[in-house]
Order: C-alpha cells, then sequence, then structure tokens
C-alpha cells in the first residue's frame, strides 16, 4: 500500500539534499558495536527531524536500522510506516500486532514522528507534519502512542529519555510530549541537554521531572564518547 504526499516541492529539494551528519549524528552511530559487545539491546533514536543525516550517519559507520515515519497525508494518514534497511516499506495499519518486525535486540529503530523526505524519485513514504494545519490534524488524531507499532511504544513507556537540543519554544515537542504522555511527568529519569536554557525552560522540564544539563550538544557528545572509552579501556574482573 501506497501513500501520497501534498509535500511543497521546495520543502522535498530543500531536505532531500545531501546534508551530512553531525558529530552528534556520528556519536550515535559509533554505539551499536559498544551496545552489542554488552548484549544490550539497540538504540531507540526518536526524532522530529524529516532529513537523512541521522541515518546517513548509521550508513557511513556501516550499521543497520530500520526506520518508522509518520504519514501525515494520503491514503496512510495518521499511521506510520516502516521502512527496513533494504529500502522496502509497509505501512503500519495494525501497530498492536506489529512486534516482531521491529527488534531492538537486532539494530537500531529511527522514529520520525513528523514524517520525513525521500530522496528517491518515488517519494513513496514521503509525509511531513509541517504546517499549522499539519499540526492541528495531528493534534486531532488518536494518541501518537497508541499509532506507534506496540514494540516500540513499550520501549517508549520503560525508557530514559535524552533529550538533545529540545527548547520550550519548540512547540513541536511540546505536542510530542502531550500525544505520548499527556500531562504526567515520565515514569523513568530523564535529562534534557540545552546549551544555555532560560528559568522558564528549567521550570517546563522540572514539571516534566527532566534533569536539565547546560551543555553545547557536540561537547556532551563528545564526554559521553570519553567516558565510554574508558570504560571499555577498564580491565575485566
Amino acid at each position: 500500500m501506497t501513500s501520497t504526499t501534498t509535500a511543497p516541492p521546495v520543502l522535498h529539494d530543500l531536505l532531500a539534499q545531501d546534508i551530512p551528519p553531525t558529530d552528534v549524528h556520528r556519536f550515535f552511530a559509533s554505539l551499536p558495536p559498544v551496545l552489542r559487545a554488552h548484549q544490550v539491546p539497540h538504540q531507540l533514536l526518536v526524532t522530529t527531524s524529516y532529513d537523512h543525516a541521522l541515518e546517513r550517519a548509521f550508513e557511513e559507520a556501516g550499521e543497520e536500522f530500520d526506520v518508522v515515519s509518520y504519514i501525515a497525508t494520503g491514503r496512510g494518514r495518521g499511521h506510520f510506516c516502516h521502512i527496513r534497511p533494504d529500502g522496502s516499506g509497509t505501512l503500519i495499519e495494525r501497530p498492536n500486532t506489529y512486534a516482531a518486525e521491529l527488534d531492538l535486540d537486532r539494530r537500531t529503530v529511527i522514529l520520525k514522528l513528523h514524517g520525513g523526505v525521500e530522496a528517491g524519485d518515488e517519494r513513496e513514504w514521503e509525509s511531513f507534519v509541517v504546517t499549522e494545519d499539519d499540526y492541528i490534524d495531528y493534534l486531532a488524531q488518536a494518541d501518537v502512542a497508541n499509532v506507534v507499532p506496540v514494540s516500540l511504544a513499550a520501549r517508549l513507556r520503560r525508557s530514559h529519555f535524552l533529550f538533545l537540543g529540545y527548547t520550550m519554544a519548540d512547540w513541536n515537542l511540546r505536542v510530542v510530549l502531550n500525544r505520548l504522555w499527556g500531562d504526567e511527568p515520565l515514569s523513568y529519569r530523564s535529562w534534557a541537554v540545552q546549551p544555555a536554557p532560560k528559568p522558564l525552560e528549567r521550570e517546563f522540564w522540572r514539571r516534566r521531572d527532566v534533569d536539565v544539563l547546560e551543555a553545547p550538544l557536540e561537547a556532551y557528545a563528545a564526554g559521553l564518547g570519553r567516558y565510554l572509552d574508558a570504560r571499555a579501556a577498564e580491565p575485566t574482573a
């Protein structure tokens, strides 16, 4: 089953460009070997970005991943699609039974809550939640947590979160938090990394029981990388 898109050509052309990954993207793409070595599940990376920079980082690292992307328009509207490492896609019409197809014990999953661009000409699964009308429709849909595949929804409910670069001014973040958790604080201790959070933003995160870490994103990722390198160098018992 395919979807259609009404994405403006300018938006497609802008986002379909070869946007290079940042050091932060490459840091997360470097983690799969570490996770496999410790026999723990792979990452569930949740993003509201539309471009392919994160995917490109994993491709450069030689790591496979699944993409689960929201469909905002067309026949699949209100659902997610699953794009496999081979590029094939499936509309997830029954999210409560879609579990074995997405296995974090096997590989990373990138969850694109607002859809994403496709670089190819077919644009079969391309869709964006970007305009005011898109967000109104997004809010009018059933809770996003009910249309996310069941295995990922369960992980979202039982995970610590690391928010990178989001501020209270990003109203799409507030929409996502409301769709996933309502007005409740997060169940597990979580962190938000911001270079210079304002007092109002700190209060916003406090109400969600999220600790604010004041640091540039690249410096924070580099620090995590050094910590992991140091742990890996420690002698085993």
